[in-house]
């Protein structure tokens, strides 16, 4: 028996899919069973068809932009909590009811502006966040640098509940305002750093992943009966010389 492509050419295998002939320059092999060329681009194609099926990129969701901004003006987390997303509405409310208790505690202009902007920024991202899905963009994508901060690292979440906990109770039985009015702006410029730091500065692993060459070669091997690597690249082997014509 002869080869289905290479007339000229003894079969040793035949194709696992469709049963074709195959000489060792057409013997393709997927996980230890031999394919011919037609099989494994009818694979390829139907993978691909299969991919293109399955891909949703978008997810409309019917979002009302004012029933978003008026839910965060009442609560600060309601508006994200609508839009579904659980995690930006707690971290909202936490950074608002954090910096209204900072300025009840310490009556300085910087907590009182704070809380105000934070308020007004978690209604406009609310307003900006229903739009987007509205739209059709994921609720993951219009996530923000504060937020994937915070579901990347889940200890920063106890290191700051536990912190500020600490400072409101060592204020109410201790009483040390003073104290406390030149520490807090420490602590907020030093969590400001940590949440921002993959923003700063480059990360070791990119640099890292920079500095390494290219890819080493992969060695492929030979099965008996198989040609070598050389000669199944020559193209005379693998599709015939012209005599086979």
């Amino acid at each position: 028996m002869n080869c289905g492509y290479h007339i000229h050419n003894p079969a040793t295998v035949s194709c696992n899919s469709c049963g074709r002939p195959l000489c060792p320059a057409c013997d393709h092999r997927i996980k230890g069973f031999p394919y011919c060329q037609d099989c494994i681009v009818d694979g390829v194609e139907l993978l691909r068809e299969k991919n293109r099926a399955n891909y949703a990129p978008y997810v409309k969701k019917s979002t009302s932009p004012g029933i978003a901004t008026v839910l965060s003006l009442i609560c600060p987390g309601l508006g994200a909590a609508y839009n579904g997303q659980t995690l930006k509405a707690l971290v909202h409310f936490g950074a608002f009811a954090g910096l209204f208790q900072l300025a009840v505690m310490f009556p300085s202009p910087i907590f009182v502006f704070g809380f105000l902007g934070m308020w007004v920024f978690a209604a406009f991202d609310a307003f900006r966040t229903a739009q987007a899905i509205r739209s059709g963009v994921t609720p993951d994508v219009a996530e923000d640098i504060l937020v994937k901060q915070f579901q990347g690292d889940p200890k920063l979440w106890g290191v700051v509940l536990a912190v500020l906990g600490g400072l409101f109770l060592v204020n109410r039985f201790i009483g040390l305002n003073g104290f406390l009015r030149f520490l807090m702006p420490l602590l907020l410029i030093g969590l400001g750093i940590f949440i921002f730091r993959g923003y700063i500065f480059k990360p070791k692993g990119r640099t890292a992943v920079a500095q390494q060459g290219p890819a080493a070669d992969f060695a492929i091997a030979t099965f008996p009966g198989e040609p070598a690597r050389e000669e199944r690249s020559d193209p005379s082997a693998r599709f015939g010389a012209w005599r086979d014509r």
